[in-house]
């Protein structure tokens, strides 16, 4: 339920289904995706990523902190930031799609094709080198308990083989307000040249998590 340039993990899941799906997955919102997860969804909130005082210090000057690993199937990995902005912010900037293809890089659009309460069936187009690509992903929104989940809606084929992924957040400080954002996700990038799955699995993770700290600090009070 992932980049300017390339800030969205949703685009860079694109860019891996582009790569390793082949044609035989092409986007299809009328077709199943042909399994019900090989990854496993993220059911309860995510612990947060234990941090050495010297990535916290890293952190504190506005640097992120990524942790990343590969295997031959897939990959994938955590990125951390502090953000100068309240919870609520933070929450407002990842939850406004219609702003997507604005603040996102290669993100086209977004439509939210179906909504029951706090879960969003999310339709989302990115145009990675010159290739429109389509992500049809379920999110579970859990802003209360400061997290939400994403997968595939295998209900529709989308452009990767699989995805899954979380946000978590937490507000540390109120004045200055300060708020820890971690963002995951795990995906499958087998096929792909080690330079591009190198790519997926880690410098993406600190550009999804980028443009979340740009806008929200710009909109803090």
């Amino acid at each position: 339920m992932l980049s300017a340039p390339a800030r969205s993990v949703l685009a860079l899941a694109s860019l891996a289904g582009l790569l390793a799906a082949g044609p035989a997955h092409a986007a299809d919102p009328d077709t199943p995706q042909g399994h019900q997860g090989r990854l496993a969804p993220y059911t309860s909130k995510p612990a947060k990523v234990s941090l050495s005082a010297e990535e916290k210090a890293r952190l504190r000057e506005g640097k992120p902190v990524v942790r990343s690993s590969r295997s031959e199937t897939g990959g994938g990995g955590v990125a951390v930031h502090y953000i100068a902005a309240p919870a609520k912010t933070v929450w407002d900037v990842i939850l406004d799609y219609d702003k997507y293809p604005e603040r996102v890089g290669n993100v086209v659009s977004v439509d939210i094709y179906r909504r029951e309460g706090d879960v969003l069936w999310i339709d989302m187009q990115s145009k990675i080198l010159g290739f429109r690509n389509v992500i049809y992903s379920r999110n579970v929104v859990r802003r209360k308990q400061g997290w939400m989940s994403w997968t595939l809606d295998y209900d529709r084929t989308s452009d990767v083989q699989d995805l899954v992924g979380y946000w978590r957040v937490e507000q540390l400080a109120s004045d200055p307000p300060v708020t820890r954002l971690d963002h995951g996700t795990t995906m499958e990038v087998s096929g792909v040249p080690d330079f591009l799955a190198n790519y997926l699995t880690r410098t993406a993770l600190v550009e999804s998590t980028s443009w979340v700290k740009e806008h929200s600090e710009a909109l803090a009070p």
